[in-house]
């Protein structure tokens, strides 16, 4: 079967590492092997940053990126995705795809010959963490990737159970910061790491922290639950009375949008911790390496 990408687990440790060892080349040369190659996306749901930063990567390995609204296509009437992962394997190299059904996306890679990348479902958002990790581990290189602490504050969500699965394969150390009940369950993860913690107490989390992560508290799908998310959650801010916890050359991190003054407050968004636009900026070479990963 096709390789594809929808879960961090589908890669190996020395897999990610030669995905950031193309992160590194994309960023000092040009690369055009895949002329004449069409990549389609095919997004269900809103997306800014991932949207635009596989575009660009498509363009800049020379391929053609095909946006596919899924309303204008027959699965919108009924059509099944088992034909139409076969049709759409006559005409493209590659599946961009984004999906509030993680089992949609097992289907789609079932029924292709093409790989299929994972460009977020609930369940997981793998893109994201393989970007984010090699970020810290760019910005943070005078130290080694598996001393530093790593604290996720908010939801067990689709974030959370890759950084779970990223940190479960590179043995990182991994500190997850929520209310009980919105744990990531790490039995359904099938992970076995013992670095990674569940601590439901902030402080105590954030406590010589090297990397403070957070994303928004109510995720897209989920609105009938802000009003009850808003008030689990409100100890759980990442403000400055919280970051002045963590090491002074802590990075803070969040994958966007954010919820100003829910999750996090404008003045640690825009701090000089911060490193959401370096974030942001690495998506398009993560695009790049993986879509060069799984095509070469």
């Amino acid at each position: 079967m096709t390789k594809s990408l929808l879960s961090v687990s589908d890669l190996s440790r020395k897999e990610i590492e030669k995905i950031f060892k193309k992160m590194n080349n994309f960023k000092t040369k040009s690369f055009m092997r895949y002329k004449g190659k069409s990549v389609g996306l095919l997004f269900e749901k809103h997306s800014t940053r991932t949207r635009l930063s596989f575009e660009v990567a498509i363009s800049r390995l020379g391929a053609y990126p095909i946006y596919i609204n899924k309303s204008d296509t027959q699965i919108s009437r009924g059509e099944s995705i088992a034909e139409t992962a076969k049709i759409f394997s006559l005409y493209l190299d590659a599946l961009i795809y984004r999906t509030s059904d993680q089992e949609n996306m097992k289907k789609f890679h079932e029924s292709s010959s093409i790989p299929i990348v994972n460009a977020l479902s609930d369940d997981e958002h793998p893109t994201q963490i393989i970007s984010d990790v090699y970020t810290i581990n760019e910005l943070l290189k005078k130290k080694n990737l598996q001393k530093m602490k790593i604290v996720y504050f908010g939801d067990g969500n689709n974030i959370a159970n890759s950084l779970c699965i990223i940190a479960d394969i590179l043995n990182l150390n991994l500190v997850i910061c929520c209310p009980k009940s919105y744990e990531p369950d790490l039995k359904k993860l099938n992970l076995v790491n013992s670095n990674i913690i569940m601590e439901n107490n902030p402080k105590k989390a954030v406590h010589k922290a090297d990397v403070i992560y957070t994303d928004v508290w109510t995720s897209m799908g989920m609105e009938k639950q802000e009003k009850q998310r808003l008030k689990d959650f409100k100890d759980y801010q990442v403000n400055q009375d919280l970051t002045s916890l963590a090491n002074k050359s802590h990075i803070f991190m969040h994958c966007l949008p954010a919820h100003i003054d829910e999750e996090v407050t404008l003045e640690v968004l825009h701090s000089k911790n911060s490193v959401i636009y370096k974030q942001a900026e690495n998506k398009v070479y993560a695009a790049m390496a993986i879509l060069d990963f799984l095509l070469s």
